[in-house]
């Protein structure tokens, strides 16, 4: 056995927690780019994010030591909290303003897995592996595809700048599973405070400069789906979910589950938001979820048990 590979129990675990994740993640980016639709906000859909978590893991997180932050440290804490707070849901959010879903449920998980190889490779020491290097170059070659459908099919500068926003996104969220791993911290704790801190330093200039007609008039039904999807769902239980795949399986391989997410969402969202991929963008999905297929060793290991 490799020795980077995780013992089979930690390994099944580190599965489940990866799926979870890649479920939620596909059912909140379809969520998002309908709410973006119906008129909240990336700043709404950030304090909707965070305001559950924020709230219920206060007590966890001040039961374990507030002047260090449950042994984390304020320094960790405040640089994992940039990567995966308020600015990543910021730019996600603000992408799916300007971009189609395709383009979201493409850019970021690609990117991410991109950013966990190279960061996985430099600070933890995972070597990179030919299936990783050729996963990598279809990976990249999905990302031309969309790119070039954005180019070829309208959009201009506003779909460019969507498409910029998700792949700050997805590298932030790659360097947050690499420093993770690196710093060997508790999921549980990384979720606590990110999500406090996320919401303490959010949520007052959000009270103060906001318009809050939006959220005031929107309709209650949508705010309560938000609510699960974005507080509970992304903002909870898959940072948890994320974070302990992370541990488990290493922050490389934890970025393959993204490999479901642009096919998963982008099926969903034909019926709840009647956004129908073209050609090209259909070929982008194809070549990452494929690439990151192969980079992970998904491919390998379904062609072996088939033989």
């Amino acid at each position: 056995m490799n020795v980077d590979t995780p013992a089979r129990p930690a390994f099944v675990a580190g599965l489940a927690w990866g799926l979870l994740a890649a479920v939620i993640w596909s059912a909140y980016s379809v969520l998002a780019r309908f709410a973006v639709k119906a008129g909240l906000s990336p700043t709404d859909l950030t304090l909707l994010r965070f305001l559950p978590g924020g709230v219920l893991l206060l007590p966890w997180l001040w039961r374990r030591g507030w002047r260090d932050l449950g042994g984390l440290g304020w320094q960790r804490g405040l640089v994992l909290t940039m990567l995966a707070g308020p600015g990543f849901s910021l730019l996600i959010m603000g992408g799916f303003v300007h971009a189609p879903l395709v383009h979201g449920v493409v850019i970021a998980p690609a990117c991410q897995m991109l950013a966990s190889l190279a960061l996985g490779w430099w600070l933890a020491g995972q070597r990179w592996s030919r299936e990783s290097a050729i996963g990598a170059a279809m990976v990249t070659l999905g990302l031309v595809f969309v790119g070039g459908d954005g180019l070829l099919h309208g959009g201009g500068g506003a779909t460019l700048l969507g498409d910029v926003m998700f792949l700050l996104a997805g590298t932030s969220w790659g360097l947050f599973g690499a420093l993770s791993r690196r710093w060997q911290v508790e999921p549980m704790q990384v979720t606590a405070v990110v999500a406090v801190l996320s919401l303490a330093l959010f949520a007052p200039p959000y009270l103060l400069l906001a318009d809050l007609s939006r959220l005031r008039e929107a309709d209650p039904g949508l705010l309560v789906v938000q609510l699960l999807a974005q507080g509970f769902g992304a903002g909870l239980v898959a940072l948890l979910a994320y974070s302990r795949a992370a541990a488990l399986l290493g922050s490389g391989r934890a970025g393959f589950f993204g490999a479901m997410v642009p096919a998963a969402a982008s099926v969903l969202g034909i019926p709840v938001l009647g956004e129908i991929p073209s050609g090209l963008q259909v070929a982008g999905i194809l070549a990452v979820v494929l690439g990151l297929g192969v980079a992970f060793g998904a491919v390998r290991v379904l062609l072996t048990r088939r033989g």
